[in-house]
């Protein structure tokens, strides 16, 4: 039977057969990004609409003793990470912002290709695992395009998750540890999930190193930047605005920018839910959603325990190829049922997207799952590029495609070695 994922495969064999195609079509594309990243961010007209005006904005808060929570760029928005990303940014507060831009792109281009290269690498088929990591490079191309171009950090974070479970693969337990905690310093969405499935595995190397990384990238090495009393109330402002953010409704500074679940581009289970019910503002300012929080709640403890439980075989028990899948499930699962997940941070479904198509290639013997697995991965990838109308995006077709996706993964998961 031809499906939609069978055509895929065959035209990126296509193209993979003829490399200076292949080279080509991947070089016009990230020139084309290119320009348009650097007219968003460096060299259209005021203001700037990247992210990365943000996080230069943090910075130069750092250099100049300022209150980082506090300070706005140019369009009024907020900076909303660990004070650990601000500061390492500093020595570039004084470039030009194209300069930056620039440097930034580069950046995300360098951690897309180290993506796809540690997946093949990954990969004992070398040509299945560059087939799957470019089909999963293609289904993820929006939130990838979009993250690149907003001068966000999604695909960095997608390459520190890939770079962790690399390690991990290849016994570096604790510099997966390491690279574990400064990940989720950085951006504590969507890897910090991660923690849970090395516990689950108790692989303890990798947790003492995690929790050893995380109080050096939280308190010793920005105490060492900006001294430690600074560093511990930039820490407490940071938590208390994201606290306040999720349940200070409207009336907090970051409703509108961040945590409003009315947004239509924010895709996560408690978002897509309120809006169901409550589609205004005005509807939920009225009625509250208390009863929607406590929900997904529940959910999510149930969903993060039922995986941890689904995935506590060790490592020597089961294949690689099961363990990239289970790896891929848990930062997907943050996605999901966090306060705030738009299509940009959606990036790291390209793991879930990379491990189905390798087992793809060998549930010939089970024509269902087989069937199942290839509809959902089309599926979840084509809700992502209806999610820019915003009507369609609005219901939450997005979410449910990766809803499904997930819910389909764990079930071959709990089904197969």
């Amino acid at each position: 039977m031809i499906t939609p994922i069978t055509l895929f495969s065959y035209m990126v064999d296509f193209l993979l057969k003829r490399k200076r195609l292949f080279i080509s079509v991947v070089v016009i594309l990230l020139v084309v990004v290119g320009i348009s990243t650097l007219c968003r961010g460096g060299i259209g007209p005021p203001p700037r609409r990247t992210d990365l005006t943000v996080f230069m904005r943090a910075a130069e808060a750092i250099r100049d003793g300022e209150n980082i929570y506090r300070v706005v760029n140019a369009r009024g928005w907020y900076y909303v990470y660990a004070p650990l990303l601000a500061i390492l940014l500093t020595p570039f507060a004084a470039l030009p912002l194209l300069l930056n831009t620039t440097f930034w792109y580069a950046l995300s281009v360098a951690a897309l290709c180290g993506s796809v290269g540690l997946s093949v690498r990954m990969a004992k088929d070398q040509p299945a695992g560059t087939r799957a990591a470019v089909m999963a490079g293609i289904f993820c191309l929006p939130a990838i395009i979009e993250s690149m171009t907003r001068g966000q950090v999604g695909v960095m974070v997608l390459f520190l998750a890939v770079a962790i479970l690399y390690l991990y693969l290849r016994g570096k337990y604790v510099w997966a540890g390491i690279l574990l905690a400064f990940s989720i310093v950085l951006k504590v969405s969507p890897l910090a999930f991660l923690a849970v499935f090395f516990l689950a595995k108790r692989e303890w190397k990798v947790c003492a190193a995690a929790a050893l990384g995380g109080i050096f990238f939280l308190f010793v090495y920005p105490s060492f930047a900006i001294g430690a009393e600074r560093n511990w109330f930039l820490l407490t402002e940071w938590r208390s605005s994201l606290t306040h953010a999720v349940s200070g409704g409207s009336e907090n500074r970051l409703w509108s920018q961040l945590a409003t679940p009315i947004a239509w581009d924010n895709q996560t289970l408690y978002a897509v839910i309120t809006r169901w019910f409550y589609p205004t503002e005005s509807a939920l300012e009225a009625h509250g959603n208390a009863w929607v929080k406590t929900l997904v709640g529940v959910i999510a403890v149930m969903a993060l325990s039922g995986l941890a439980f689904v995935c506590r075989r060790r490592r020597s028990e089961i294949s690689e190829r099961r363990i990239m899948l289970e790896y891929s499930l848990f930062p997907a699962l943050m996605l999901l049922v966090s306060p705030v997940s738009e299509i940009h941070h959606y990036t790291v479904l390209f793991m879930i997207f990379f491990a189905a198509f390798l087992y793809l290639e060998e549930l010939s013997q089970r024509p269902l799952f087989r069937q199942t697995l290839a509809w959902c991965c089309f599926m979840a990838a084509l809700t992502q590029i209806l999610g820019y109308i915003e009507p369609i995006a609005l219901k939450g077709f997005p979410m449910l495609g990766a809803l499904a996706l997930w819910c389909v993964s764990l079930a071959l998961v709990a089904r197969v070695k």
